[in-house]
């Protein structure tokens, strides 16, 4: 192989000094001039690749099986393709990260074919990316070579007990998901009114709602009031309906299972004429439960059916199959724990939906994941005359890919068809320009104000101050992952060692409630003088200069409408999925030394006023809400 002729591909902290036609890296994001880095390329590309990927996607579930499609062979019921409960379908970056390195793949090929380069020398010990270029190289018929003193092996994304089971055979995943949901969450079940018909349907609605996240002192004393929800439980309050809250619990320091059965018992002693409440748990049956087993075991088979579909995970024009990266959540969505769990899902809301009324309508937090689609099905099975509404709680990410679509979704019909609630209610005008972008159908969308960002209304610019030489306070917002937020933190480190925190008198440290940094601090052992505070971000911004923010957070939006300058953290070697994604005001560090220019001079990020529908009276969610058609 003639090396000046190649690709010479760098993993981890390998070198080259040899001569070659171009040497790029596979993970580090700042390298040499003349040299690429792959996830600067993906930074660069994303929004191509993000459309060729939801085109694959869409390509996968229309690949023939049979003389059918993918989607009509793994049909669960009448109107519910198990497709759709695949963590392929779902396409989620925070479930399956093997999507990042699809991305980097797709950035690497085209790299590979622009620079003319005519062989590949892959300098790393990844198993899995040996096999795959190594395969490619043979497909395209061009000189493949590892070069490298370690041995290769198969990386995990899973540390500990979750790599021991990750090992497992993919039906016993499936069995051990069952018996830790039976000791985590079944036996603290007690009956509450899951068991019992409503007698009577009418004016009763159903609210789907993620559980805690919650006013833990209201609940203590019965009142029920969500984060996710807000200032929407006083307007529920007044209007002429009897709600029923299904709460969807998720493990959480704030409260375990077992309590949050003794919440909902003390939530429906107070005012049980107006509001039950249940866990989705409670509405598993002896029945439903070996049901469960018999479903779970028809799509097994019907998986064992799809091996020829391996082929099919590579893009239209292009030889390089990734399916080894994608193996697990192919694996799993047919075989093991997550094909248990999409199932139970099926039938826990088909139990739901049969026994709580959503009349005239249901209404459920969207984030575009299997388990809405398990219950979008259930309720038009069993209440074909409720109109099904999603709410948009938060912010939309450009690249969050699990709330897109290739265009061609919305299109099918019959069994191909994707289920989608009746409306999609959206809280700016950001997100409703992405949806109407996406070609997601027109009628189907709704306009709502933003309950958690309500507290901005009539706010947009108050905060903006006089620009200070020095004496500066930095609020410093971390977010949920891990890796992301040690990033961060390290690059604040290497700044404050470079002088860039001269101009700052004060440093305020604010850590997202499902991650706090104290471990990490104590660790990192920074070089500058910290205080942490745990109050909310509407009590810090008068006292705030300038923020500081993880790459995922949504505290920048916030700050950027309040006129206080943002400096925001990029990604290092994941996803961009800061939701300010694609606005060229925003500038994103990547090193210490780009953090030091924008602690100097940070950048005021321009926030559009209409970015969120705000309105105290909530005019919009009030015709939603009171309007039989929820038009």
């Amino acid at each position: 192989m003639q090396a000046n002729s190649s690709m010479i591909l760098l993993d981890e902290s390998n070198q080259w000094n040899e001569d070659a036609r171009l040497i790029a890296h596979w993970s580090k994001l700042n390298v040499f001039p003349h040299q690429e880095s792959i996830p600067q390329k993906v930074e660069e590309q994303a929004l191509q690749i993000k459309s060729d990927y939801l085109a694959w996607v869409y390509g996968l579930g229309r690949y023939k099986v049979d003389n059918q499609t993918l989607t009509s062979h793994l049909k669960l019921f009448k109107n519910l393709s198990f497709w759709w409960m695949t963590k392929i379908a779902a396409k989620s970056p925070f479930r399956s990260p093997g999507i990042y390195q699809v991305f980097k793949l797709r950035a690497f090929e085209q790299l590979y074919f622009e620079r003319g380069c005519e062989g590949l020398i892959y300098c790393g010990d990844n198993q899995i990316l040996h096999q795959i270029f190594q395969n490619w190289c043979q497909k395209i018929d061009h000189p493949y070579k590892r070069v490298s003193d370690k041995k290769c092996h198969t990386k995990s994304e899973w540390t500990g007990i979750k790599r021991l089971i990750s090992c497992l055979p993919f039906w016993s995943q499936a069995l051990l998901y069952l018996a830790r949901n039976w000791f985590t969450r079944y036996r603290h079940i007690r009956p509450g009114n899951s068991n019992k018909k409503q007698n009577s349907s009418k004016n009763q609605v159903t609210l789907v709602t993620y559980f805690p996240n919650i006013d833990i002192e209201k609940a203590k004393e019965g009142r029920f009031w969500s984060h996710y929800w807000e200032h929407l439980h006083d307007l529920l309050d007044n209007l002429p309906y009897q709600i029923n809250w299904v709460w969807l619990y998720s493990k959480s320091d704030q409260i375990n299972y077992a309590d949050s059965v003794f919440l909902r018992d003390q939530c429906n002693r107070t005012s049980p004429e107006k509001h039950q409440h249940f866990l989705l748990e409670e509405f598993l049956t002896p029945q439903s439960f070996f049901e469960s087993l018999k479903l779970y075991l028809k799509i097994y088979f019907r998986g064992l059916r799809l091996n020829k579909a391996q082929k099919a995970f590579c893009f239209q024009d292009s030889e390089l199959n990734f399916f080894p990266v994608m193996e697990h959540d192919w694996k799993s969505s047919l075989f093991g724990k997550d094909a248990m769990e999409g199932v139970l899902f099926c039938l826990l809301f088909d139990s739901m939906a049969e026994i709580l009324p959503a009349n005239p309508w249901g209404l459920y937090i969207w984030e575009n994941q299997p388990w809405e689609r398990a219950l979008i099905t259930a309720w038009k099975r069993h209440q074909s005359e409720a109109k099904i509404a999603a709410h948009q709680q938060s912010t939309m990410r450009f690249l969050e890919l699990r709330l897109f679509c290739d265009p061609r979704v919305y299109r099918e019909t019959e069994g191909e068809a994707a289920p989608l609630p009746d409306k999609l209610c959206l809280n700016g005008s950001v997100a409703l320009s992405l949806m109407k972008e996406s070609q997601y159908p027109n009628q189907k969308i709704a306009r709502i104000e933003a309950l958690r960002y309500k507290s901005l209304a009539g706010r947009y610019g108050s905060e903006e101050k006089k620009k200070k030489l020095s004496g500066q306070t930095l609020l410093v917002v971390t977010g949920s992952i891990d890796r992301e937020t040690q990033f961060q933190l390290k690059l604040l480190d290497e700044a404050a060692a470079m002088g860039g925190l001269k101009n700052y008198e004060k440093i305020i440290i604010k850590s997202h409630p499902d991650l706090p940094t104290d471990s990490l601090l104590s660790i990192l052992k920074p070089r500058f003088q910290y205080t942490l505070v745990s109050q909310p971000l509407n009590k810090l911004w008068s006292a705030t200069d300038v923020i500081y923010c993880s790459n995922s957070t949504t505290a920048p939006i916030e700050a950027g409408y309040l006129g206080i300058p943002a400096i925001i953290t990029g990604p290092e070697n994941c996803f961009n999925l800061n939701p300010l994604y694609g606005l060229s005001s925003v500038n994103y560090v990547t090193s210490s030394k780009m953090l030091c220019k924008e602690l100097e001079n940070p950048t005021e990020i321009h926030i559009p006023e209409d970015y969120f529908y705000l309105d105290n009276k909530m005019t919009l969610w009030k015709n939603l809400l009171l309007d039989e058609k929820v038009e």
